[in-house]
């Protein structure tokens, strides 16, 4: 028998990926502890928050426009809706407890 292990492709692919993490995470770290990619992460993100904040206005006055419902709405009615359930379940915590109704006895026996 040969001592050599069989072709494994995907323990190769497997060593190729991790070498590659550790490149690129090389790599990124040398790029992050530059002040001018930290500043520019810092624009984009600051951007990509500006946008957001943009479409989120357009939406809501689109929905207005078109007399639907908008997300603010929703939280707003989910947190109104879960004061009457509380305060329903408070009602519900100080009633006095109903009795079952009484049942008539059963005693007549059938007929033979």
């Amino acid at each position: 028998m040969s001592s050599t292990p069989p072709f494994d492709p995907l323990g190769l692919m497997r060593g190729w990926v991790a070498e590659w993490e550790k490149v690129a995470n090389k790599h990124g770290a040398e790029m992050l502890a530059k002040p001018e990619v930290a500043q520019a992460m810092q624009g984009m993100t600051a951007a990509t928050m500006q946008a957001q904040a943009a479409t989120q206005d357009m939406m809501a006055k689109a929905l207005a426009a078109a007399n639907l419902p908008s997300k603010t709405d929703f939280e707003a009615m989910a947190q109104r809706l879960s004061a009457i359930e509380a305060s329903l379940a408070r009602i519900e915590g100080n009633a006095a407890p109903v009795m079952p109704r009484p049942t008539p006895k059963r005693t007549r026996k059938p007929a033979a």
